[in-house]
């Protein structure tokens, strides 16, 4: 028997978990058997149809909610009231030490009048209040290696608030500050203005990336970026940029994502990068 819960969207700094219900049926898979291949997140890659990003160390994290740290156990929750069905932000329930996490949102909260069968007998109500579950979770907590598991990151913004930031779109000033860089030289009107949503959130990673460098390895870089896109040379250590294309193509270097394969030599990008670890 597992107990579903939920957490309400209310002000204050009261309790805003509720139990939903109870049931011995299987509301989703075993960890084991959603979660067959892990790989470290990493902003803009692109998962296999069966693998999930891991956070680890998640517990400690900025947008670690109490959940993760095992603050609260299910029987100190009330029971939903009829009023919170329609304040429901997410639901959960704990298995083997095990947090499974879905975000409910306002589509998968249905009202609708219909015919419940009821001990084999059918009884018309129209007032039925339905959640939509998922085959699938959309995050799991796995307390004994403090690690969350998830597929997209846009799914449970809203369950961990912060967490969004692992991925974010550069701000006006911090897009305006790169683009006064040394290393740019900016031609044709090109401007904080002309940044679009995905080269601002490349801006963000890159940003990072360059404040981890030490001065040669900034030097090496922008080598590297040269010897694939000389086009973009301006001086031996600066770009002219002047396009969305020619400042992608930047990023896309900063992060080293240009290679070249071993049998043919073809020049390639990247379009996804996940860190690989030797075990």
């Amino acid at each position: 028997m597992q107990t579903i819960c939920v957490k309400l969207r209310i002000p204050g700094n009261s309790i805003k978990y509720r139990t939903l219900a109870t049931t011995r049926e299987e509301v989703f898979p075993d960890i084991s058997a959603c979660v067959a291949s892990t790989c470290p997140y990493a902003p803009g890659a692109i998962l296999d149809d069966d693998e999930w990003f891991r956070i680890e160390s998640a517990s400690r994290q900025a947008f670690a909610i109490d959940l993760l740290k095992g603050t609260y156990e299910t029987p100190d929750f009330d029971a939903i009231t009829r009023d919170d069905f329609s304040k429901i932000d997410f639901l959960f329930f704990i298995r083997e030490g095990n947090v499974f996490f879905q975000n409910i949102s306002k589509a998968r909260l249905v009202k609708k009048k219909g015919f419940i069968n009821i001990g084999g007998l059918y009884e018309y109500k129209s007032g039925l209040e339905e959640i939509v579950v998922n085959d699938l979770p959309d995050a799991i907590f796995c307390a004994s290696s403090d690690t969350l598991y998830f597929r997209r990151l846009e799914s449970i913004t809203s369950i961990f608030k912060g967490i969004d930031q692992l991925y974010r779109e550069a701000t006006d000033e911090e897009t305006e500050r790169f683009l006064q860089s040394d290393f740019i030289a900016l031609k044709g009107g090109y401007s904080t203005d002309s940044v679009k949503t995905a080269n601002r959130k490349r801006i963000a990673l890159a940003i990072k990336t360059i404040s981890e460098l030490q001065p040669n390895d900034k030097q090496n870089i922008f080598s590297y970026i040269g010897e694939y896109c000389p086009d973009l040379k301006a001086t031996e250590s600066s770009f002219s940029i002047g396009s969305e294309d020619e400042l992608k193509m930047l990023l896309f270097g900063i992060e080293q994502r240009f290679y070249t394969t071993p049998v043919g030599g073809e020049q390639r990008i990247a379009n996804s990068v996940v860190p690989f670890a030797r075990r």
